[in-house]
């Protein structure tokens, strides 16, 4: 009876491994950050009820669902949630570049996503940038978002030239570009392509608006993962969740819902 009771532990033990307790309950909630704004649709959207949809939640939920975990969401500001990541105050970003110094703290799965950057612009300023180095001879500054990185090209631009980084104007949320484009205060701002496609048919504030034709970059976006927080067996089976749903096709519905460039 004494060995039967404590086979019976060692199973109980074992299943709770493979759920991924590695430093969590069976639950396995992760802290996932949103916006603080609903600025972003469609990748977030905070309905009337509180409940966070929109296209990358629903690519997170899909994917913790299927790993056995549950999303905690987070509103945070983007400078301040990549803190939080590196220092495991929260667990998940989504919609991430993955860049040398964030793989020093994330743990990158994905795609996730496929991002192009845009330069917007007001319809009647005449601009039609053509060219990267367009962006330097435009006659009022350019708007970005407080750590946010824009592709290899334009990044290095602005690490090298010191004259082009002063020209920068930086927010922490993009409707405050949207306001300074809307009066007239900067020549454009850079914004990503699902977000501002769908603002353009969607939103009347952005009937002013418009996209140049060059794109700044392309390139995929991630979930990210903090390694402070979340074990490397979790992201082990995160991993696999995430392969199983790419080949069944799962993803690519989600996205396919929310083309509508």
């Amino acid at each position: 009876m004494n060995g039967e009771v404590k086979m019976k532990k060692i199973a109980v033990l074992t299943v709770a491994l493979l759920l991924g307790l590695g430093g969590f309950s069976t639950a396995c909630e992760l802290i996932v950050r949103v916006p603080v704004s609903n600025a972003y649709l469609p990748y977030f959207n905070r309905h009337q009820n509180g409940d966070w949809g929109g296209l990358s939640v629903e690519l997170a939920q899909a994917l913790l669902a299927d790993a056995g975990c549950k999303p905690v969401y987070k509103p945070l500001p983007f400078p301040r949630a990549l803190k939080s990541l590196k220092a495991g105050k929260i667990d998940l970003m989504l919609n991430l570049t993955a860049t040398d110094e964030r793989r020093e703290f994330t743990h990158f799965i994905g795609p996730q996503l496929d991002e192009t950057v845009v330069l917007v612009v007001r319809k009647d300023s005449g601009i039609n940038m053509i060219s990267l180095n367009g962006l330097r001879n435009l006659a009022k500054p350019i708007g970005v978002e407080r750590g946010k990185v824009y592709g290899p090209a334009f990044e290095k631009m602005r690490a090298s030239d010191d004259q082009f980084r002063e020209r920068l104007e930086e927010v922490t949320e993009v409707n405050l570009l949207e306001s300074m484009l809307e009066k007239n205060r900067i020549s454009g701002f850079l914004g990503y392509g699902y977000n501002v496609y769908h603002k353009i048919k969607t939103d009347p504030s952005y009937v002013n608006f418009k996209v140049t034709p060059y794109p700044i970059h392309t390139d995929w976006v991630y979930f990210g993962f903090s390694k402070k927080s979340v074990p490397p067996e979790t992201v082990i089976r995160l991993q696999a969740s995430y392969n199983r749903l790419y080949e069944q096709g799962v993803f690519k519905t989600i996205i396919q819902k929310y083309r509508i460039q």
